[in-house]
């Protein structure tokens, strides 16, 4: 046996009873979307970058080309000079954060 299936209109409300409660729930949902929109709106901090900073990231480049170029060079006869390339770059990158107080 199947159970008696329901008339339709005791599952939808009429027109006169649906619309106050279309309005309740449109004013939660626009709460809701404000909200939502003014934490999007709200501006990322700006990233201020100093000279100090660029200057320590193109050392910091330096240091990591130089390193990429030891690993290519590692077991043949260019390794000595990649090796030192690599020394004096982080030798460089140690002088740039000493003269903007980043090391101790």
């Amino acid at each position: 046996m199947t159970a008696p299936l329901r008339r339709i209109e005791h599952v939808i409300a009429p027109l006169d009873e649906a619309d106050p409660i279309a309005r309740r729930v449109l004013a939660g949902v626009r709460r809701m979307v404000e909200r939502e929109l003014e934490r999007v709106r709200a501006a990322p901090p700006r990233v201020v970058v100093m000279r100090a900073d660029a200057e320590i990231m193109r050392a910091c480049r330096k240091v990591a080309e130089a390193a990429d170029r030891l690993e290519q060079a590692k077991f043949t006869s260019g390794e000595i000079e990649a090796r030192r390339a690599l020394e004096r770059a982080a030798k460089s990158l140690r002088r740039v954060m000493e003269k903007h107080g980043r090391m101790p």
